[in-house]
């Protein structure tokens, strides 16, 4: 981040935490339908327009350390090979067998020379190219290199998988530049997955994605936990384009619920900024993460259904492996387990509320107004003519978006 960038948010910070009254060049935001958390209707519109056709966070290259490597990722339906080729290119494919269409991988990861179908064993390299078929004199006209498996765009960012099921989608680093430039002396692409926690909640996906979009809760939610390193009053929000945004909160102490009591772990080439603040990235549609110089938890959460999602967690940090290193991840997955514990619960009431019609609508604050501006996004990818009326969300946040 260049200087005077920095001078102006630590400047906005100190302007947030000093601030007493709502901000005078700010819209009031206008109260959100209910029932876009539980509509079915819309539920389709958001699988067919957003998850569909945006880039989606589905891992990270630690989990695929060797050539052969493959992760299976299964969410809202799918079922994708995510495999590290013997050329080192990691690639997305369809799990689906290009004879009779057959999962060709069962296992959730590991590590093979070619993907071989229970079904009739035909067998593909971990490029995706048909390599052999048994009795392959009985196809009148087989030509294998004319049945690889089906391939799902597939592109990295600082270590970060993404996919796309839309061809016709704009390559990654466009879709995610408004954040690049937010972390670029953030040395991320250094970092490994050192535990992953995938939890099953009876909500929706949007439901439970914005309790993480706000910081109103932790004062009550988090009194013990997380609250005792944030000056939540600081949490200052930078919206940028496609629906991403920045959030910056100054440490208590200089310390986060990540560092304590381990800040011998983290790089020495950090710049202060990130040792003194929080900065937090919501990555449209479905991604959100706090970045600590000693780890964080990079989370996803993917839809179920109207009323189910599963809210995945990969908990980030150096590439260290000593017996120290293994008990803090154990116990910071514990740790993770707890505060996560104390937003679940308050999930299901949520959604209960939303589909009952306790609450017609979802009333939203100044520090809230991320949550408005990523449902514009929403309607924006699904066509506002597309949205029934009684659930569109009006566009007025445009103007207070940064560069």
């Amino acid at each position: 981040m260049d200087p005077k960038s920095l001078e102006t948010m630590y400047a906005e910070v100190e302007s947030e935490f000093q601030r007493s009254t709502y901000p005078e060049d700010f819209p009031a935001l206008p109260d959100l339908a209910a029932a876009r958390y539980f509509d079915p209707e819309f539920y389709r519109l958001e699988m067919e327009h957003v998850f569909r056709k945006t880039w989606l966070c589905v891992g990270h290259a630690s989990q695929l350390p060797q050539k052969g490597s493959y992760r299976l990722f299964e969410q809202f339906d799918q079922s994708i090979i995510l495999s590290r080729g013997t050329d080192d290119t990691i690639r997305a494919f369809k799990n689906a067998c290009r004879h009779r269409g057959a999962a060709l991988v069962t296992q959730p990861e590991g590590v093979a020379k070619r993907f071989i179908c229970p079904y009739h064993a035909w067998g593909f390299s971990s490029e995706g190219e048909l390599k052999s078929v048994p009795e392959a004199h009985n196809f009148a006209c087989l030509n294998k290199a004319d049945k690889p498996l089906l391939q799902v765009r597939c592109e990295t960012w600082r270590g970060f998988i993404f996919i796309n099921f839309d061809e016709n989608a704009g390559p990654l680093a466009e879709f995610l530049g408004p954040l690049t430039t937010q972390i670029d002396d953030f040395p991320i692409d250094g970092m490994v997955v050192k535990r992953v926690l995938d939890v099953e909640i009876d909500c929706n996906w949007k439901t439970a994605y914005d309790n993480f979009l706000e910081i109103y809760h932790v004062n009550t939610v988090h009194a013990k936990t997380l609250s005792p390193y944030l000056e939540s009053k600081s949490f200052t929000i930078s919206l940028f384009e496609g629906g991403h945004a920045r959030f910056v909160t100054r440490k208590r102490g200089g310390q986060s619920f990540f560092s304590a009591g381990h800040d011998e772990a983290t790089p020495d080439d950090f710049t202060t900024r990130f040792r003194d603040h929080v900065f937090a990235l919501p990555c449209f549609p479905n991604s959100f993460t706090a970045l600590d110089p000693v780890g964080f938890n990079w989370q996803t959460f993917w839809p179920k259904g109207p009323d189910k999602m599963v809210m995945s967690n990969m908990l980030m940090g150096w590439p260290r492996d000593d017996d120290e290193d293994t008990k803090f991840w154990e116990t910071m997955l514990e740790n993770q387990q707890t505060v996560l514990a104390e937003d679940i619960g308050l999930f299901p009431t949520i959604q209960r509320s939303y589909k009952q019609g306790d609450i017609t609508d979802v009333v939203l604050s100044f520090q809230e107004q991320f949550i408005y501006w990523y449902n514009e996004e929403i309607d924006r990818k699904i066509g506002a003519d597309n949205v029934p009326p009684a659930l569109r969300v009006k566009p007025i946040l445009a103007p207070h978006v940064k560069g």
